[in-house]
């Protein structure tokens, strides 16, 4: 039902060609999970299938955000409630990072910064460098890039006058779309592994983290944890040979480095879930399913960078690239505020009103997120004021 409302109840209709590749990806994802209950064979594996519905089934939002009203309003109710909710979390537990999966919809709007008043300039920017050191001071890597990745696009904004900021935004994109499919293949024939980068580089970083518990352990950010993983995925993948459906969102790839963990909680050595998206969504959907979702990523991304008419756009589309990049490194599906901000941007790369704002109507919309006025404003110039509307709809960028 959730999927129903969201697909036709918030969903605009001048979008509904962009969404063509989505509805594919959700028609495959309610296929795969179907075939998971005749797949399933014990308690774990239906477990699993529940797990997965709320994973992979997060995607709906994407119908809502494409909305720009929508997206707007939900936003703004992150940044009223959830966000005060998030900080004072984070200062009671004394560090941001478990607590900064809350804080992952501030990855999105501090792309918006350089058209939000300066008090709220210097909050969001603060919450990001926050994060952001937080990440290197504990090894997480995941928030290191999140967070840093949006920097370095604020940067490209800011020095866009002085760069070739169109060449260098879609050379940019090229490359984080074909790269890991490049790196992969490189991978698997033994010529390249780009997790052991440290051995290539002779560099090595090591952070200092503290647990629950007050044990102060080291690790290393370059440390490789991930050959294992598409090591194990694909010989599990060879073994039962499901390369092309899949092995269904109830069962996972059979382990040998966490055989004995599995084993005495299931009964079998295999794990439901890595810390990978990319083999995750080829253990459970098959390669019909990760095309599926890398042109998810590539339409979305193409539409904000070449089809745009904002330099917000442009932006989000090379984060959005920046994402698919990463699903390859982490980004395990999950029913959270890390994939509720990808799908959010995902529905703005691909929706059609959003794509058409020019930057003025771009920042009054990122204005009123934060503050109600602006959306009122919005409203009464289109309604009373068509004249000054159009004004501000014939500014170019």
């Amino acid at each position: 039902m959730v999927l129903v409302a969201a697909r036709f109840l918030y969903f605009e209709a001048e979008n509904k060609r962009n969404f063509l590749i989505v509805d594919m990806f959700v028609a495959w994802i309610v296929f795969s999970l179907i075939r998971g209950i005749f797949m399933a064979e014990n308690y774990w594996d239906y477990k699993s299938l529940v797990e997965r519905i709320f994973d992979l089934l997060i995607i709906v939002v994407v119908y809502v955000a494409s909305n720009k009203e929508r997206l707007q309003s939900i936003l703004s109710f992150f940044v009223k409630y959830v966000l005060p909710f998030s900080l004072i979390l984070a200062i009671y537990q004394g560090a941001f990072m478990s607590r900064g999966m809350f804080l992952f919809p501030i990855s999105f709007l501090i792309l918006f910064v350089p058209g939000l008043k300066i008090h709220w300039k210097l909050i969001l920017i603060f919450i990001t460098l926050i994060v952001f050191f937080d990440g290197i001071a504990t090894g997480t890597r995941s928030f290191i890039f999140k967070f840093g990745v949006p920097v370095i696009l604020l940067l490209l904004y800011y020095t866009r006058f002085f760069i070739a900021f169109d060449k260098i935004v879609k050379n940019t994109h090229l490359v984080l779309i074909v790269a890991p499919w490049l790196l992969f293949v490189l991978g698997v024939f033994g010529i390249f592994n780009v997790f052991k980068i440290d051995e290539y580089l002779k560099i090595d970083y090591v952070a200092e983290t503290t647990t629950a518990e007050g044990v102060v352990k080291t690790q290393e950010i370059t440390e490789d944890s991930r050959t294992f993983i598409y090591t194990e995925v694909l010989q599990s993948a060879k073994k039962y040979n499901y390369w092309i459906l899949g092995r269904s969102p109830a069962r996972g790839n059979e382990t040998v480095a966490f055989a004995d963990f599995f084993e005495e909680i299931s009964g079998r050595n295999e794990r439901y879930k890595n810390e990978a998206n990319v083999p995750n969504i080829f253990t459970w959907m098959g390669i019909i399913g990760v095309l599926l979702y890398f042109l998810v990523f590539l339409k979305a991304s193409m539409l904000a960078i070449y089809r745009s008419n904002n330099i917000y756009s442009k932006l989000l589309g090379l984060f959005v690239a920046a994402r698919w990049a990463y699903a390859w490194v982490e980004d395990p599906s999950g029913f959270g505020m890390n994939d509720f901000t990808i799908w959010f941007m995902i529905g703005a790369c691909l929706s059609e009103s959003f794509r058409k704002m020019n930057n003025v109507e771009v920042k009054l919309w990122a204005r009123g997120i934060f503050e109600s006025r602006y959306v009122k404003y919005m409203k009464y110039l289109k309604k009373d004021f068509h004249e000054n509307y159009a004004q501000i709809k014939s500014i170019q960028f």
